[in-house]
Protein backbone atom coordinates (compact mmCIF):
# COMPACT_ATOMS: atom_id res chain seq x y z
CA UNK A 1 0.00 0.00 0.00
CA UNK A 2 2.91 2.80 0.91
CA UNK A 3 4.48 2.02 -2.55
CA UNK A 4 1.28 2.29 -4.46
CA UNK A 5 0.87 5.73 -2.46
CA UNK A 6 4.38 6.64 -3.16
CA UNK A 7 4.12 5.85 -6.90
CA UNK A 8 0.37 8.18 -6.97
CA UNK A 9 2.32 10.65 -5.27
CA UNK A 10 5.26 10.89 -7.66
CA UNK A 11 2.78 10.50 -10.73
CA UNK A 12 0.23 13.46 -9.49
CA UNK A 13 3.42 15.56 -8.71
CA UNK A 14 4.83 15.07 -12.44
CA UNK A 15 1.63 16.10 -13.93
CA UNK A 16 1.60 19.15 -11.90
CA UNK A 17 5.28 19.85 -12.78
CA UNK A 18 4.35 19.45 -16.39
CA UNK A 19 2.95 22.56 -16.43
CA UNK A 20 4.62 24.56 -14.58
CA UNK A 21 3.69 28.02 -15.06
CA UNK A 22 3.76 30.24 -18.25
CA UNK A 23 5.78 30.13 -20.68
CA UNK A 24 6.45 30.58 -24.68
CA UNK A 25 5.91 28.32 -27.75
CA UNK A 26 8.75 27.72 -30.00
CA UNK A 27 6.41 28.81 -33.13
CA UNK A 28 6.48 31.67 -34.34
CA UNK A 29 4.00 33.76 -31.90
CA UNK A 30 1.92 37.67 -31.71
CA UNK A 31 3.63 40.72 -30.98
CA UNK A 32 3.65 40.53 -26.98
CA UNK A 33 0.81 42.40 -25.36
CA UNK A 34 1.38 44.68 -22.36
CA UNK A 35 0.88 42.38 -19.68
CA UNK A 36 3.36 39.76 -21.68
CA UNK A 37 5.51 42.26 -21.96
CA UNK A 38 5.66 42.84 -17.83
CA UNK A 39 6.14 38.91 -17.60
CA UNK A 40 9.22 38.55 -20.06
CA UNK A 41 10.50 41.19 -17.73
CA UNK A 42 9.85 39.39 -15.18
CA UNK A 43 11.21 36.04 -16.18
CA UNK A 44 14.81 38.17 -17.55
CA UNK A 45 15.59 38.88 -14.30
CA UNK A 46 16.13 35.47 -13.03
CA UNK A 47 19.18 35.29 -10.72
CA UNK A 48 19.88 31.91 -8.22
CA UNK A 49 18.12 33.49 -4.98
CA UNK A 50 14.71 34.46 -5.79
CA UNK A 51 12.01 33.52 -4.47
CA UNK A 52 7.79 33.54 -4.09
CA UNK A 53 5.92 32.34 -1.42
CA UNK A 54 1.98 31.93 -2.18
CA UNK A 55 -1.10 30.61 -0.46
CA UNK A 56 -2.94 28.62 -2.45
CA UNK A 57 -7.04 27.63 -1.68
CA UNK A 58 -9.03 25.68 -3.77
CA UNK A 59 -12.92 26.09 -3.96
CA UNK A 60 -13.21 23.77 -1.44
CA UNK A 61 -11.22 25.52 0.97
CA UNK A 62 -8.25 23.62 1.75
CA UNK A 63 -5.10 25.61 1.66
CA UNK A 64 -1.43 24.69 0.45
CA UNK A 65 1.58 26.58 0.87
CA UNK A 66 3.49 27.03 -2.45
CA UNK A 67 6.99 28.34 -2.17
CA UNK A 68 8.58 28.61 -6.20
CA UNK A 69 12.44 29.50 -6.28
CA UNK A 70 15.62 29.41 -8.50
CA UNK A 71 18.19 27.76 -6.40
CA UNK A 72 20.76 26.98 -8.66
CA UNK A 73 22.12 27.80 -11.96
CA UNK A 74 24.19 25.88 -15.38
CA UNK A 75 25.43 26.29 -18.45
CA UNK A 76 24.61 24.01 -21.25
CA UNK A 77 25.40 23.97 -24.83
CA UNK A 78 25.76 28.23 -24.69
CA UNK A 79 22.95 28.15 -22.80
CA UNK A 80 21.95 28.95 -19.38
CA UNK A 81 19.50 26.76 -17.12
CA UNK A 82 18.53 26.85 -13.94
CA UNK A 83 17.30 24.91 -11.15
CA UNK A 84 13.28 25.90 -10.90
CA UNK A 85 12.03 24.29 -7.37
CA UNK A 86 8.55 24.16 -6.38
CA UNK A 87 8.13 23.23 -2.87
CA UNK A 88 3.93 22.48 -2.09
CA UNK A 89 3.06 21.69 1.72
CA UNK A 90 -0.82 20.90 2.21
CA UNK A 91 -1.99 19.20 5.64
CA UNK A 92 1.66 18.71 6.76
CA UNK A 93 2.49 16.52 3.58
CA UNK A 94 5.16 18.19 1.40
CA UNK A 95 5.93 17.31 -2.07
CA UNK A 96 9.07 19.01 -3.70
CA UNK A 97 9.79 19.46 -7.59
CA UNK A 98 12.98 21.01 -8.83
CA UNK A 99 13.89 20.74 -12.79
CA UNK A 100 16.97 22.48 -14.34
CA UNK A 101 15.20 24.71 -17.31
CA UNK A 102 16.32 26.57 -19.76
CA UNK A 103 16.32 30.40 -19.39
CA UNK A 104 12.91 31.87 -20.98
CA UNK A 105 13.25 34.28 -23.38
CA UNK A 106 9.68 35.35 -23.42
CA UNK A 107 6.14 34.26 -21.67
CA UNK A 108 2.48 34.12 -23.13
CA UNK A 109 0.33 34.25 -20.30
CA UNK A 110 -1.91 31.19 -19.42
CA UNK A 111 -0.34 29.23 -22.45
CA UNK A 112 2.07 26.68 -23.37
CA UNK A 113 1.99 24.83 -19.77
CA UNK A 114 4.27 22.18 -21.00
CA UNK A 115 7.05 23.49 -22.28
CA UNK A 116 9.13 24.13 -19.68
CA UNK A 117 9.01 20.06 -18.90
CA UNK A 118 9.08 19.80 -22.48
CA UNK A 119 13.04 21.51 -22.20
CA UNK A 120 14.17 20.47 -18.97
CA UNK A 121 17.55 18.81 -18.81
CA UNK A 122 16.53 17.23 -15.36
CA UNK A 123 13.55 16.55 -12.76
CA UNK A 124 13.90 15.44 -9.36
CA UNK A 125 11.01 15.00 -7.05
CA UNK A 126 11.11 14.32 -3.06
CA UNK A 127 7.77 12.90 -1.64
CA UNK A 128 7.33 13.50 2.31
CA UNK A 129 10.18 11.45 4.35
CA UNK A 130 10.66 9.59 1.04
CA UNK A 131 14.37 9.45 -0.64
CA UNK A 132 14.71 11.91 -3.80
CA UNK A 133 14.36 10.50 -7.26
CA UNK A 134 15.49 11.56 -10.60
CA UNK A 135 12.65 10.92 -13.12
CA UNK A 136 14.16 9.36 -16.87
CA UNK A 137 12.90 12.23 -18.64
CA UNK A 138 12.93 9.93 -22.17
CA UNK A 139 10.12 8.50 -20.38
CA UNK A 140 8.60 11.63 -18.84
CA UNK A 141 6.54 12.51 -21.68
CA UNK A 142 5.03 8.99 -21.83
CA UNK A 143 3.74 9.78 -18.12
CA UNK A 144 2.88 12.68 -18.70
CA UNK A 145 0.19 12.19 -21.31
CA UNK A 146 -0.75 9.13 -19.23
CA UNK A 147 -1.55 11.25 -15.89
CA UNK A 148 -3.40 13.79 -18.73
CA UNK A 149 -5.28 11.04 -19.89
CA UNK A 150 -5.97 10.43 -16.06
CA UNK A 151 -7.06 14.03 -15.58
CA UNK A 152 -4.22 14.07 -12.73
CA UNK A 153 -2.99 17.60 -11.22
CA UNK A 154 -3.30 20.41 -11.27
CA UNK A 155 -0.83 22.00 -13.01
CA UNK A 156 0.05 25.05 -12.37
CA UNK A 157 -1.44 26.95 -15.39
CA UNK A 158 -4.79 25.80 -13.17
CA UNK A 159 -3.16 27.06 -9.87
CA UNK A 160 -2.31 30.59 -11.39
CA UNK A 161 -5.93 31.00 -13.22
CA UNK A 162 -4.86 29.86 -16.84
CA UNK A 163 -5.58 26.48 -19.15
CA UNK A 164 -6.04 26.13 -22.78
CA UNK A 165 -9.66 27.85 -22.74
CA UNK A 166 -9.18 31.07 -20.91
CA UNK A 167 -8.41 34.10 -21.81
CA UNK A 168 -6.71 37.60 -20.18
CA UNK A 169 -7.88 40.88 -21.24
CA UNK A 170 -6.05 43.69 -19.80
CA UNK A 171 -7.43 45.78 -17.01
CA UNK A 172 -5.89 48.55 -16.09
CA UNK A 173 -3.37 49.01 -13.31
CA UNK A 174 -4.36 48.67 -9.71
CA UNK A 175 -2.80 49.19 -6.00
CA UNK A 176 -1.93 45.75 -4.38
CA UNK A 177 -0.67 44.20 -1.45
CA UNK A 178 1.29 41.00 -0.46
CA UNK A 179 -0.11 39.03 2.77
CA UNK A 180 3.20 40.02 4.33
CA UNK A 181 2.27 43.73 3.67
CA UNK A 182 4.82 44.39 0.55
CA UNK A 183 2.93 46.98 -1.60
CA UNK A 184 3.33 46.99 -5.15
CA UNK A 185 1.33 48.62 -8.41
CA UNK A 186 0.19 45.61 -10.56
CA UNK A 187 -0.98 44.96 -14.16
CA UNK A 188 -4.70 43.82 -14.00
CA UNK A 189 -5.76 40.72 -15.80
CA UNK A 190 -9.89 39.85 -16.26
CA UNK A 191 -10.19 36.08 -16.89
CA UNK A 192 -12.71 34.87 -19.39
CA UNK A 193 -13.78 31.80 -20.93
CA UNK A 194 -15.85 31.47 -23.32
CA UNK A 195 -16.58 35.23 -23.24
CA UNK A 196 -17.53 34.83 -19.36
CA UNK A 197 -15.88 36.20 -16.88
CA UNK A 198 -14.24 33.44 -14.73
CA UNK A 199 -12.01 35.68 -12.28
CA UNK A 200 -8.89 38.05 -11.91
CA UNK A 201 -4.96 38.07 -11.33
CA UNK A 202 -2.62 40.28 -10.86
CA UNK A 203 0.99 40.61 -12.44
CA UNK A 204 4.20 42.89 -11.34
CA UNK A 205 7.79 42.62 -13.32
CA UNK A 206 9.37 43.22 -10.32
CA UNK A 207 8.05 39.95 -8.22
CA UNK A 208 10.84 37.03 -9.09
CA UNK A 209 10.04 34.03 -11.16
CA UNK A 210 7.07 34.22 -12.98
CA UNK A 211 5.92 38.13 -12.02
CA UNK A 212 2.66 36.63 -10.71
CA UNK A 213 0.86 38.21 -7.77
CA UNK A 214 -2.63 36.96 -7.63
CA UNK A 215 -5.40 35.02 -9.43
CA UNK A 216 -8.79 34.46 -8.13
CA UNK A 217 -10.94 31.94 -10.65
CA UNK A 218 -12.53 28.97 -11.18
CA UNK A 219 -9.92 26.55 -9.58
CA UNK A 220 -9.76 28.41 -6.15
CA UNK A 221 -7.52 31.57 -5.15
CA UNK A 222 -3.92 31.89 -5.30
CA UNK A 223 -2.25 34.94 -3.24
CA UNK A 224 1.42 36.18 -2.75
CA UNK A 225 2.44 35.80 0.53
CA UNK A 226 6.16 37.32 0.49
CA UNK A 227 8.77 36.98 -2.22
CA UNK A 228 12.86 38.22 -2.39
CA UNK A 229 15.50 38.42 -4.59
CA UNK A 230 17.80 36.60 -2.48
CA UNK A 231 18.38 33.68 -0.07
CA UNK A 232 16.79 31.04 -1.55
CA UNK A 233 18.09 27.03 -1.06
CA UNK A 234 17.78 23.60 -2.33
CA UNK A 235 15.12 21.85 -0.21
CA UNK A 236 16.50 18.69 -1.72
CA UNK A 237 19.99 18.41 -0.51
CA UNK A 238 20.57 14.52 -0.62
CA UNK A 239 21.74 12.93 -3.90
CA UNK A 240 18.71 11.58 -5.47
CA UNK A 241 18.00 8.03 -6.44
CA UNK A 242 17.20 6.68 -10.16
CA UNK A 243 13.80 6.00 -10.79
CA UNK A 244 13.06 2.70 -11.96
CA UNK A 245 10.36 3.37 -14.21
CA UNK A 246 10.15 -0.67 -15.36
CA UNK A 247 8.86 -0.49 -11.54
CA UNK A 248 6.76 2.08 -11.65
CA UNK A 249 5.00 1.22 -14.60
CA UNK A 250 3.82 -2.21 -12.97
CA UNK A 251 2.39 -0.14 -9.80
CA UNK A 252 0.66 1.65 -12.01
CA UNK A 253 -1.07 -1.16 -14.10
CA UNK A 254 -3.63 -2.08 -11.60
CA UNK A 255 -4.48 1.43 -10.20
CA UNK A 256 -7.76 3.43 -10.66
CA UNK A 257 -7.15 7.04 -9.61
CA UNK A 258 -10.79 8.86 -9.17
Amino acid sequence: MATRVLVISLAACVAFFAGCGPCAKKEQLPPPTPIEEVLTEAVSQWEVGRWCEYRLTSRGGKESDVLVALTGKERRGGRDYFWLEFVVEREGRKVISKALVPQLESVSFLKSGKDLTRESERLIVKVGDAPAVELPLKELQLLQKAMETLGQGPDLNEVFGGGGDVDAEEAGTEAYETLAGKKLTCEKLVLTKAGREVGYAYVAEEIPVFGIAFSEHEKGTLELVDYGDSGATTAITEEPQKLDFVGIAEGLKDIKIK
